[in-house]
């Protein structure tokens, strides 16, 4: 079978692949979708962790303050922020801590006695990777709020802080 002289022609042209192609798209997809939706799941796995470990540390704190021995409210507020701080920014302010006590009715009151609820409030800011397409709920700021029944009171009585 004969060749003609155009069919020679072509078969000396080298012919392109797509090769190159494949890897330009590919850098784009990573750079593009990839990668963002890599640290935004970083992002919010930071977030739902300090979310949860924000809770559990109200829960607790909650807990002691009804049924241990009263603390005082700066031995308190510093315990809950040591148990809290792994979990929050270190650049941001320290965490927001309060403890109330109210009368089972619901009126703040001197006296607590057996069967008051206690009520633990904790805000932080979570850690933050500073990503400008990755909008956190809150603005990252974890709020967490627990009751509990008081079971144990000593003398003296625990205080509001």
């Amino acid at each position: 079978m004969m060749m003609s002289v155009v069919d020679r022609a072509r078969s000396r042209v080298p012919r392109r692949d797509a090769n190159g192609a494949v890897a330009v798209e590919m850098a784009l997809v990573l750079v593009f979708i990839l990668l963002p939706l890599l640290f935004g799941i970083m992002q919010y796995g930071l977030f739902f962790f300090a979310y949860q470990g924000g809770s559990d540390v109200t829960r607790d704190a909650a807990r002691r303050a009804a049924v241990s021995t009263p603390v005082a409210c700066s031995d308190f507020t510093t315990r809950v922020r040591n148990e809290i701080g792994g979990l929050r920014e270190s650049t941001s302010a320290a965490a927001t801590v309060t403890r109330t006590y109210a009368k089972g009715g619901g009126n703040t009151g001197a006296g607590v006695e057996v069967g008051d609820f206690v009520t633990v409030n904790v805000q932080f800011h979570s850690r933050d990777l500073g990503l400008p397409f990755v909008p956190l709920p809150n603005h990252g700021i974890v709020a967490s709020t627990a009751q509990a029944r008081v079971e144990y009171v000593t003398s003296p009585a625990p205080v509001t802080c």
